[in-house]
């Protein structure tokens, strides 16, 4: 958001950008495909976080709104869960020495990268999700121009920068008193909202915004990374092939475990920090800087 900027203006300036970006990504020849996938994925990310900027702003076209872009990713999700699953072997084996690797980490990973070359040897199929993909945005980029958006000012702003930061301080809470996969997985959803809403937010007070975007992001790459690691346990488990060496299979699910475990201790102190303010006190604060920053040239 820029200064004397609208609300209504900024938000669909920032969604406009995002999918023009997408589509140039898709009409990229130079970009490796599942690159590309990566790419549009995250900007579907980033348009979702900005209607929930406003979500009380949209009324009834939110919903609409935000499965649009939700489903527009989904599609095209495979390729890319199989290429974290990669990312993150190799992240786990960085983390342990290579002896580890060579007779751990090494068969699973060749496993995950058969698996790739699999889906992207389906060219055809591969062509045809970001042809769908590019059609969607398209459509979404049409409805921008005439997407009701009933307040503008800050408030709307306000109030869902203030919701998400709420559901944040509970996921935080229901991940601590109960870790599992799931509510660790809640929880990064919510971190990662109230990044992108920071960053979105920043020129409210440049210094104070940005430290608080950049702990927000180190919070979630590190619950990104627990996420990671459970739907790699999750795949190996489930996978014939990687679990018939009994002494490799169990090794292999103690190291993720063991790093799993790791995330956990180092996330809870980060997090403790960052989401220790009450909902009501952060929007007090905020409505402050909000109200600063609209005076200003």
């Amino acid at each position: 958001m820029k200064t004397g900027e609208s609300v209504q203006n900024g938000i669909r300036r920032v969604i406009s950008e995002q999918i023009e970006q997408s589509l140039g990504e898709v009409a990229d020849t130079n970009l490796d495909r599942a690159d590309t996938i990566h790419q549009v994925r995250k900007r579907c990310k980033k348009i979702r976080a900005a209607l929930r900027l406003i979500r009380g702003a949209l009324g009834k076209n939110y919903s609409k709104e935000n499965a649009w872009y939700r489903d527009a990713a989904r599609r095209i999700s495979d390729v890319r869960d199989t290429e974290a699953m990669i990312e993150t072997c190799g992240a786990l084996a960085e983390h342990f020495d290579a002896q580890v690797d060579r007779k751990i980490i090494r068969p699973i990973r060749l496993r995950l990268e058969t698996h790739k070359n699999t889906l992207m040897e389906d060219t055809g199929r591969i062509d045809k999700l970001l042809q769908d993909f590019e059609s969607a945005m398209v459509v979404g980029h049409k409805r921008l121009a005439s997407l009701s958006i009933e307040s503008d000012g800050y408030g709307a702003a306000l109030e869902g920068m203030c919701r998400t930061y709420s559901r944040a301080c509970d996921a935080m809470d229901a991940a601590c008193d109960n870790p599992t996969p799931d509510t660790f997985h809640e929880w990064r959803k919510r971190v990662k909202y109230h990044w992108y809403h920071m960053r979105l937010l920043r020129d409210t007070w440049p210094t104070v915004v940005r430290a608080r975007r950049d702990e927000a992001e180190k919070l979630g790459e590190l619950l990104g990374n627990h996420h990671d690691l459970c739907v790699l346990r999750a795949w190996v488990l489930n996978d014939p092939a990687s679990s018939a060496k009994e002494e490799v299979f169990t090794n292999f699910i103690n190291h993720v475990e063991e790093r799993t475990a790791q995330i956990e201790r180092e996330s809870k102190p980060l997090g403790r920090r960052l989401f220790a303010e009450k909902p009501k006190h952060l929007a007090r604060r905020f409505a402050i800087y909000f109200s600063v920053w609209s005076e200003e040239d």
